[in-house]
């Protein structure tokens, strides 16, 4: 090695993973609140100008202007006219809500795995040195449909429930 030679250490993977944002601090929290995106009043809802907040943050966003209301974008400041409905009627954020949703049923499965729990059930063999005679004397149980009490009018529709 020469004197101008610096010597440079390779990052570990501990330092690689630590250097890359996480998906959720990325792309799944509003900037305005940093609440996180969810399925239910934070949706991503993204702007004209193609900047994405939550729902809830843009219910409070709009301002009347000419007897019209529109939500400035609080990055660019470019006014998107308010639809009808309001925020609501604002295109989703489709990757936004596509990783939402990914997250949310990766949160549920692995819950499910978690409490998932098998135990092993066994049959007891029937007594061989009784005569098949003997093993007769099961009692089978007969299925009973009821109605639902909301439904015994209703002829046509499902609601049985086996008792």
């Amino acid at each position: 090695m020469t004197e101008d030679e610096i010597p440079v250490s390779e990052p570990s993977a501990e330092e690689e993973v630590t250097a890359q944002p996480s998906r959720d601090s990325r792309k799944l929290d509003c900037i305005i609140c940093y609440n996180a995106y969810n399925l239910g009043e934070r949706l991503p809802r993204k702007l004209y100008c193609g900047h994405t907040f939550c729902q809830a943050c843009l219910r409070r966003l709009d301002t009347l202007i000419n007897e019209q209301l529109w939500i400035p974008c609080p990055q660019c400041r470019q006014n998107t006219p308010l639809p009808h409905g309001g925020a609501i009627g604002l295109d989703l954020d489709l990757a936004a809500f596509l990783g939402v949703k990914a997250d949310v049923e990766n949160q549920r499965s692995s819950t499910q795995k978690a409490t998932l729990e098998i135990k092993p059930t066994f049959v007891k063999q029937p007594n061989t040195d009784q005569p098949p005679s003997a093993w007769a004397n099961v009692t089978l149980v007969e299925r009973r449909f009821h109605r639902i009490p909301c439904c015994r009018q209703c002829l046509l529709c499902c609601c049985w429930w086996i008792h």
